[in-house]
This record gives C-alpha cells, structure tokens and sequence, in this order.
C-alpha cells in the first residue's frame, strides 16, 4: 500500500514538473497554431508573407511560406554600400525577426524588431538631432550564424524591421514570431510618425493568446526618460482560423532541424557563482587560459555576478528589480575560458557579451593594427593613425571607449562633424553600411563561404566550420556598444571581460566589477586619451546604481 502511494505521489510530481515545463516553452501544437494565426490573418488582409517560429534561445521551430509570397526580400538603402541593396531569401528575414524579438525577451521586458529599431541608430531617440547614438548601437550585427557562442544564429543579425513580436505562455517568455511578406528589410527612420506595417500587423495577430504581460512591453520601460516602442498595433485582431494543415503553403526545410518541432531542452545547465544562482553553457564550461587559471576566471566571474545582483535594473519591470546579465571572460587570443548567466538574462547577451570581451581583448593586443591590415581594413588603420591611434597595445580601450571611435559622428552624436575612424561617414551610413563592424563580417553574412549560412549546427553540437571573421581572434565579430573592458595582471595584458543584458550603464558598472581584481593600469586607460580635443570615455555608470 505504501509502495503504491509512493509510485502515485511519484507520477504526481512528474506530472507537475512536465506540465511546468510545457508552460514555459513552446509545443508543437503551439508552434501549429501561431503560424495558423499569422496565415489566416494574412489572408484576411490579401497579404502572402512568409512566417518564422522560434523558441525563447532563438532555436529555429518551424517556417512557413504561403503560396505565391515573395521568395526573397531586398535590404533597404543604395547598392554598394554595406549590406544595402543586397537580395536574400524571405525566409532570412523572417528567422531574423523572429529570432530577435526571441532572444531579447524576458520575464521582465518585452521587446519586438520595432523596439530593436528604435535603438540602434545614430541618434536616440532616432531622428533627433545632437544626441547620442542608440544605447545598442551596432547589436544587429550580433548572433549570426557563422558564431562560435550564438545558441542558434539569425541569417541576418538581429533585426530592426517591424514584424518580429514575442510570445509569452503563463507570464514566461517562450519565443518569438516573425513575419516579412512585403519584400524589403528595412528599419523605422520615422518612428514618430505611427505607421503600420502589413507585416507587423500580422505578427501580432500570429500572436494572440501569447501576449506579452502589458506591465513588462517595451512601451513601459523608459531609458534616460525616454519611452521605448512596442508596436503600432494596439488592438491587433485575429481572423477566421484556418486549421494547419489547410494552410496554402508549404514549411521551408532549414538542415540539420525537422520541418516543424516544438522547443527543445535548453542550452544551459544551473550553476552558482559567488553565492548567485544562474546557469552556464554546456559548450563553454569554464576552463584556464594562457595566463589566467580555472580558479582566477571563475574569481571574475563570480565578482562580476556579485555586482549585477545589486545594480538595479535599467530595462527590467518591475522596478526595482536587479540587473540580468551575461558574463563572459575570454583569453588574449580570443578564446571562451567561461560563461556565467544570471538566471532570466536575455539570450541576446550570450553571443554579444563574447564580442564585447573579445572586441576590447583584441584592441589591447600589440598586433591589432597589423592583424586588421592583413585582414584588408587597412584603410581603418590610416584612418585611426591620423587621429594618433595605433592600435600597437599602447592603449587599453574600454568597449565605450572604442565604440566612441566607431560612431558616424565624432563626438557621438553631434550633428555636422566628420565620422570616427572606424565608421561609415554620415552621408553613407545607414544601420546596414556602419563601417568596420560590418565589413569584418560582410563575407559571412552574404554565404561566402556559403557554408556559413547553411551548415547550421546541431544543438550542442559542433561549430560551424567557418569563423565570422578573418581574424582569428575575433571569431564571432565585434561590438561597438559600452560593457567590455580589457584585464590585466599589472602591466601585463591577460584577457577581457564581456558584460550584455541591462542597460549599457549597468553593463559598464558590472564589467568593473569583475575587470577589478585584474584592472588596466589607468596611465593606459582609453579616457586617458584625446582624439580631436576630445577625450576618450572609459566607463560611465548608472545614477544610484545599487539596490542597497
């Protein structure tokens, strides 16, 4: 009798866990049902538009293309410059909308491609003039597909054009739907002006019954007082369903993944650091590097963990909440010695916290201005050596620091001057032609080689057999955006650290915090520096940035 009890509590507890585990992500059936909503709405309106279903750590589930929709889609702006004027298929567009708004959302915000848009241009909030670039100015080249990090990369980057939604089960972020049907990626210019993309309009229709908590949408978190979008369709309306398997279409093969699945198992296994409860990768356990031990990386780690769960949040509901972050130390040569996730930070942060520590690695290296003129950006090299810098080691940029330098305006955002040295002048810049960030992995974005677009890894599996870039050293691009700081050991350069997932002020104060036990000297530090009459920034941190 008690063994019989037992086995009943025993199924009883295993039912719970499954269904707990079923609210929290996405079902096949789900998956069925948010591109039958998307499908019929599309019909409802005449529209034909190909749709993309990913889980919430961007893992490809399910595309759909309707019949007789545009096979491809055309990115916005001048042939020539960047990636503008270049012909991809749809279904690129529609996984990279969908796969940002995944990996951006959270149980404490909610952000679609429109959001992303809003905050990646050269000023913020866009279209204002003498302000400052978007706090993640240069993010959309993150998370592609030839990465080392990215859990499951976006054919174009992280994606502007409205049309990516989120989609939310029981309060908990569990994916994203993405939707391009109109025949150009674009980003919103005019945000002022309230437009409705056919596009977005059906995405959110394909999300109904997954809504995001109105408390945690990005039109309720506010950065230097200023309202981010969600979208413009405030009352999205559904349509007559029409059931799965009646759609008029067909699901696109993406290898080595089935036609349509439900989410699989996560990417991360728990840990704890310094007494904060989070998760690691599986594919990056933590390990020593040429001149730091297992003990001293998991040391950085941990401090930095330390910090985060004390700064207040900068894009996060409720207030008052914490920071989420990623953290990520890399070796000199650009090599993962360790990830550390607080638990519920945005996936985005993974791919993009190893491009910040790589980024500010390699611009501390002796051998970055030689490595980047044999890699063809000489041109970047003469450029930065008229301004008097070298790239010879001699100084230790932060990621603000270097990101000051990659702005089409110097200093950041003001209006009628020449830009930094290391990007697109104003009058050809666009989000997709911003200099050298882009042109280091241009050849990996357009297929060349075209492995790195197809050859799309298993889970958990092996990397691509690619790197994004030419250089070694910086395998999964680099990132322009504050929140990276070189560590040393003295005067000895050793590593850097990568801090992605709140606002870029809380992601500088964190990486302090780990970048502390191993500091640059401050006679090196990029604010020591003057370019123009201007000095250098280094590190900005939040106004009452701890919660205690």
């Amino acid at each position: 009798m008690i063994k019989t009890r037992e086995l009943f509590a025993g199924l009883i507890i295993l039912l719970f866990f499954s269904l707990s585990a079923e609210a929290q992500s996405l079902t096949l059936a789900d998956v069925q049902q948010v591109i039958a909503q998307a499908v019929s709405k599309a019909m409802s309106m005449n529209q034909r538009v190909t749709v993309t279903v990913v889980d919430k750590e961007g893992n490809h589930l399910a595309t759909f293309a309707m019949t007789n929709t545009r096979a491809t889609t055309t990115v916005e702006g001048t042939p020539g410059q960047g990636l503008e004027g270049v012909t991809v298929p749809a279904s690129f567009a529609s996984r990279s909308k969908a796969g940002t708004a995944g990996i951006f959302s959270t149980s404490g915000n909610a952000f679609t491609t429109r959001t992303a848009g809003f905050i990646i241009q050269e000023h913020f909030p866009p279209g204002i003039d003498n302000r400052p670039g978007g706090p993640l100015y240069g993010v959309q080249f993150s998370t592609l597909l030839c990465s080392d990090v990215a859990i499951s990369g976006t054919p174009l980057g992280l994606s502007g054009d409205p049309g990516g939604v989120p989609l939310y089960k029981s309060g908990q972020a569990v994916g994203a739907v993405g939707v391009e049907g109109d025949g150009a990626y674009t980003v919103d210019r005019m945000p002022a002006d309230d437009d409705q993309s056919d596009e977005e309009i059906i995405a959110f229709a394909a999300s109904i019954g997954f809504e995001s908590p109105v408390l945690i949408r990005g039109d309720n978190i506010l950065v230097e007082g200023i309202r981010f979008p969600f979208g413009n369709v405030p009352n999205p309306a559904g349509a007559t369903l029409i059931p799965f398997g009646s759609l008029p279409g067909a699901l696109v093969p993406v290898p080595p993944n089935p036609l349509i699945r439900a989410a699989p198992p996560t990417d991360f296994i728990p840990a704890t650091l310094n007494g904060v409860s989070g998760q690691m990768s599986a594919r990056f356990p933590v390990i020593a590097g040429s001149n730091l031990t297992a003990n001293e990386v998991r040391e950085i780690l941990g401090a930095a963990a330390g910090v985060a769960n004390r700064v207040r949040a900068g894009i996060r509901q409720p207030l008052g909440s914490n920071a989420r972050v990623n953290i990520s130390v890399v070796d000199t040569d650009g090599r993962v010695l360790g990830i550390f996730r607080q638990l519920d930070a945005p996936v985005f942060g993974l791919d993009v916290s190893v491009q910040k520590a790589r980024t500010t690695n390699f611009l501390s290296r002796t051998d970055a201005a030689a490595k980047l003129r044999n890699a063809g950006f000489g041109s970047y090299i003469t450029r930065a050596a008229a301004d008097g810098i070298s790239l010879n080691g001699s100084v230790a940029f932060s990621d603000r620091g270097f990101g000051f330098l990659h702005r089409p305006s110097f200093p950041d955002g003001i209006n009628g001057t020449r830009a930094g040295p290391f990007s697109s002048e104003i009058e050809e810049w666009s989000p997709f032609n911003v200099g050298l960030q882009l042109d280091l992995v241009t050849r990996a974005i357009l297929g060349l080689p075209m492995v790195c677009n197809t050859a799309a890894r298993a889970k958990q599996g092996p990397m691509p057999p690619c790197l994004c870039t030419a250089i070694p050293e910086l395998k999964n691009g680099i990132q322009i955006f504050a929140g990276g700081l070189p560590i040393y050991r003295g005067s000895t350069h050793v590593g850097a650290i990568g801090i992605s997932g709140d606002g870029i002020d809380q992601d500088d104060i964190i990486a302090s915090g780990g970048a502390n036990i191993f500091p640059p000297p401050e006679s090196i530090r990029s604010d020591r520096v003057f370019v123009r009459g201007v000095r250098l920034p280094f590190l900005k941190f939040p106004a009452r940035p701890f919660l205690d």
